[in-house]
């Protein structure tokens, strides 16, 4: 029996940029169909379109990787994505059955307490599945929508739960202030000595330009890291967690972050307002003193998701998220 051709409703749902490559492709219409068959061999109880899954996998696409567009890919994974993006409940049941845990996996590494854990459940399964109808089921695709079949669907998952627990997290922190002077204002330091009160309201201007500067020149991951320690709240263990490393690493990169940036403060001052050596040792204090509101000010902004963040899991977890 003749099957009908998957390799136009492939290159017309791909974007409209990389279909010339993909019409290259040779023997495209056999690959297609054997991507069909693997997945419906792992998933033999969902009767899932070819033309639909094949649609699926060409939505993803992207110029750099048109070439090899099907190079790599996880069949099984695919199908079973494509799936509960088209809302089969069966589908939906097996994804919950045999993936979820993934998401007890990711949120016991960051040690998150028992009576949060099925909350950040609940709203993982609603990123994943957005909608819902009277028999539970969801009525709109998700973020489930958007994998790829480029990296394990495993740790996909458990990337997701991370993202989404460490946007609860941020719900609840308190207002950001713009204004450092107000800042100061309402967090005073009590232990600062007179020098350090007369080093803020002489350099205050030149203070802030000079911190501004100094944080351009960190890199995302350093940014990253300041913001969940000094801005989200994270403790050293949440941030080892997120990042697979040992609390210690992760008090190391904190710490070697934040002295690149007093450092950088450091430097600029110094040049910009030819300071004696005298007083260099209290501009230095002055900087240290106010290093966490400055953070707060620069790297309190909202964020709608961390999925901008430079959070560095494994690079199989991450690309499609």
């Amino acid at each position: 029996m003749t099957t009908e051709s998957l390799v136009r409703p492939f290159v017309d749902a791909a974007p409209v940029a990389v279909r010339p490559a993909l019409e290259t492709i040779a023997d495209l219409d056999r690959r297609l169909w054997a991507l069909v068959a693997e997945g419906r061999a792992t998933w033999p109880d969902l009767p899932l379109s070819a033309i639909v899954l094949v649609e699926f996998v060409a939505r993803h696409l992207t110029a750099d990787l048109a070439e090899a567009a099907l190079d790599g890919l996880r069949p099984g994974d695919l199908y079973l994505a494509c799936a509960c993006a088209q809302g089969m409940t069966a589908a939906i049941n097996a994804f919950d059955r045999d993936f979820m845990r993934e998401v007890d996996i990711a949120l016991a590494r960051m040690r998150i307490a028992a009576p949060r854990v099925a909350d950040v459940k609940q709203l993982v399964r609603q990123r994943l599945f957005v909608g819902g109808g009277t028999t539970g089921a969801p009525t709109s695709a998700g973020k489930i929508s958007e994998y790829a079949g480029r990296g394990d669907l495993r740790r996909w998952v458990r990337s997701v739960a991370v993202r989404t627990c460490l946007n609860d997290l941020r719900k609840g922190k308190r207002e950001i202030l713009a204004d450092d002077d107000q800042l100061i204002a309402q967090h005073a330091i009590s232990q600062d000595d007179p020098e350090i009160e007369y080093m803020k309201r002489t350099y205050s201007a030149e203070f802030k330009a000079a911190f501004s500067e100094a944080m351009t020149q960190l890199g995302p991951r350093e940014q990253t890291l300041l913001r969940y320690h000094h801005v989200d709240g994270l403790n050293i263990d949440e941030i080892g967690a997120i990042y697979r490393v040992h609390r210690v690493t992760a008090f190391r990169w904190i710490e070697k972050a934040k002295e690149l940036l007093v450092k950088a403060t450091l430097d600029t001052l110094r040049t910009r307002l030819k300071l004696p050596a005298d007083e260099l040792d209290s501009v230095l204090r002055m900087i240290r003193s106010q290093i966490h509101l400055s953070l707060i000010r620069h790297l309190g902004g909202p964020k709608d998701s961390v999925a901008d963040d430079a959070i560095e899991l494994d690079p199989s977890e991450i690309e499609e998220v």
